[in-house]
């Protein structure tokens, strides 16, 4: 597989002059700085996961865009809406920021303050924005690997617009989703909505178990008015509520476990009022966050009933800048988050901290090829001692259609209200620190090849013998290579994609490995463009070597070196209607992301969407 990888890559290298598509740097994200910028005006490290990509790979789930992606790996315990652990070059996911419209998804309640996108609905996603590197100079906490944002869909025209969705397939899967906008110039208003359900699969081995569904309900909503030309206000809404069946490894029917089930619910809310004065533009934000989970399970130990609950609130004034060199952002936080968890009747644990940011981010370009970024931030906090962390990147156009880009930075990671209010007897948590950099070449976007380098500081871990946090004193190290070809058209209508991702090393100093993090992965496709309006994209993913823990004490077992190949079709009939149909795991490979636990085996799902 790995000879077949590399021959597919050379014969890409080699039609690279023909490629012909847009460049990524036109692309506008708002991740690398808090404001709207082209990609190419930041030294950052950049991917950007647009709509249309998401119709014609056969995306049902953030989970399912964001795997492919470089740099990301995911695995997950058992099908669709089952528990997800992502990596963002090695880093797990209480170490990456995940934003919708800039509003904060992680969750403190969780164990290390991850996002739990496997909920997420992927129907209202305009563009998902991946930036790999240490991002806590611009963010805050909780951004060491990177920062992921997922923009949803708005009015684009004036008038009355919007779409209607219907999907489904294998295992009783089915799903439906609405949106509709309203634009009048000055008043732009948003509503969209999504069901979906599933019977799933077993989470546990084997396959052939009692299966676990899934269903979700989601409603995004917002309304915005301009009441001049630079003064503007907003407020959105994202609502999120998920029941599902999970298989507890500790109850006596392991995979065959009836019982074992849980519900979320989430809100988050956000407020925007923006004004522009010159060349300076202000924006205050309020954003309000709540998480609730609860799971339901019985074992030896009797029946157990788990309750998390974290509440957040953020306010924040950014100050841009523009001039002639370049852009200046002045930036202002303050974070309150605090929560708690109990289990049956006993008292429950909390914790809470309070959060004060201050940052300021440079980007100037001294030459039309050098640019230069420079971020600094301090981080006060109430329960921890403060933080500064910074970045420095340059950017340097070698020749017309090739750059040298190369970042140095420093993360932190704070504890999450769950770790603080879980903590090994004695031990007082601190926020984790990540040095890091990375340096790469890139080719009119088209090819880009990375190296990266981070090291860990105190990491916050979890003690099984004395049933608790604490920060652990082995440094850990993470490094690999990072290596993408992008859209390059290799005969007529033909079209290869590719990226590669390999971790060096990743382990702490006392020479322990970290689980769950494939040695190699690797993603490709082929597309071929029948016309402009009927596509066909063959995709495969290759997954390395991999290691999950299990049992107890835990012992590393092996759940890597497979590949899984995925076809789909996608068919546009007019401006209103198009179709596709997607068949996942092709040949039918049984293969397990997390050990122990199950992976989809070949299905099929189709969809249909219509457009006003």
């Amino acid at each position: 597989m790995k000879k077949n990888i590399l021959l597919l890559s050379l014969v890409t290298i080699q039609t690279l002059i023909f490629a012909d598509v847009e460049s990524l740097g036109e692309i506008e994200v708002i991740s690398t700085n808090k404001t709207k910028q082209k990609a190419s005006q930041s030294t950052s490290n950049i991917d950007v996961i647009t709509s249309e990509e998401i119709r014609q790979n056969g995306y049902t789930s953030i989970v399912d865009a964001l795997s492919n992606t470089l740099g990301i790996n995911i695995s997950q315990n058992g099908g669709i809406g089952q528990k997800s652990s992502f990596f963002l070059r090695g880093m797990d996911s209480g170490k990456i920021l995940v934003l919708v419209d800039g509003m904060r998804l992680n969750d403190p309640s969780t164990t290390n303050s991850t996002s739990m996108i496997e909920f997420l609905p992927i129907s209202n996603v305009e563009q998902i924005e991946v930036i790999r590197g240490g991002s806590s100079s611009v963010w805050g906490a909780n951004a060491s690997a990177g920062v992921i944002n997922i923009i949803t869909k708005e009015a684009l025209k004036d008038g009355v617009t919007g779409s209607v969705g219907i999907n489904g397939g294998s295992h009783q899967t089915k799903g439906s989703d609405v949106s509709l906008f309203y634009k009048n110039g000055k008043l732009n208003t948003r509503l969209l909505g999504s069901i979906f359900d599933t019977n799933g699969i077993s989470a546990l081995a084997p396959q052939k178990s009692e299966k676990d569904g899934y269903n979700s309900k989601n409603l995004t909503a917002g309304i915005g008015y301009d009441f001049t030309d630079t003064t503007k206000a907003s407020i959105a809404l994202i609502k999120t509520k998920t029941k599902g069946d999970y298989d507890d490894e500790y109850n006596s029917n392991s995979a065959n476990d009836d019982y074992s089930n849980f519900i979320t619910d989430s809100t988050n809310i956000a407020g925007t009022i923006s004004t522009k004065v010159g060349s300076i533009d202000s924006v205050f934000n309020i954003t309000h966050g709540n998480y609730k989970r609860e799971y339901f399970t019985t074992s030896l130990w009797g029946d157990g009933d788990n309750r998390y609950e974290a509440t957040t609130n953020e306010y924040s004034l950014i100050n841009s800048y523009a001039h002639k060199f370049g852009k200046s952002v002045l930036g202002f936080e303050y974070k309150d988050i605090d929560g708690f968890n109990q289990y049956n009747t006993y008292a429950p644990t909390d914790g809470s901290f309070i959060n004060r940011g201050i940052f300021l981010s440079n980007s100037i370009n001294p030459t039309d090829k050098l640019l230069i970024e420079a971020n600094l931030r301090y981080d006060d906090f109430d329960k921890f001692d403060g933080k500064v962390t910074y970045k420095l990147g340059a950017k340097y156009n070698i020749l017309d259609n090739a750059s040298f880009r190369a970042n140095y930075y420093t993360s932190l990671n704070a504890p999450s209200v769950y770790q603080l209010a879980n903590p090994v007897f004695g031990e007082i948590l601190k926020p984790s620190f990540v040095n890091g950099y990375d340096m790469g070449l890139s080719y009119k976007d088209f090819v880009t090849l990375t190296y990266f380098d981070n090291k860990i500081k105190d990491d916050i871990v979890y003690d099984y013998t004395n049933w608790g946090y604490y920060n652990n004193s082995a440094d850990e190290n993470i490094r690999g290579l990072e290596l993408a070809f992008s859209t390059m058209n290799i005969y007529d209508n033909f079209r290869v994609r590719a990226n590669y991702t390999h971790l060096i090393d990743m382990k702490d100093t006392s020479g322990t490995p970290l689980y769950n993090r494939p040695k190699d992965e690797t993603n490709g496709w082929l597309e071929y463009f029948y016309d402009e309006n009927t596509i066909a994209s063959l995709n495969a993913q290759y997954i390395g070597e991999r290691y999950s823990p299990f049992g107890y004490p835990a012992s590393p077992m092996a759940s890597g070196n497979y590949t899984v190949w995925n076809l789909n079709l996608t068919k546009k009939y007019n401006d209103n209607i198009d179709v596709g149909l997607h068949l996942k795991n092709l040949f039918d490979k049984e293969y397990q992301s997390i050990y122990n636990y199950n992976s989809e085996g070949r299905s099929i799902y189709a969809d249909v969407r219509y457009r006003f």
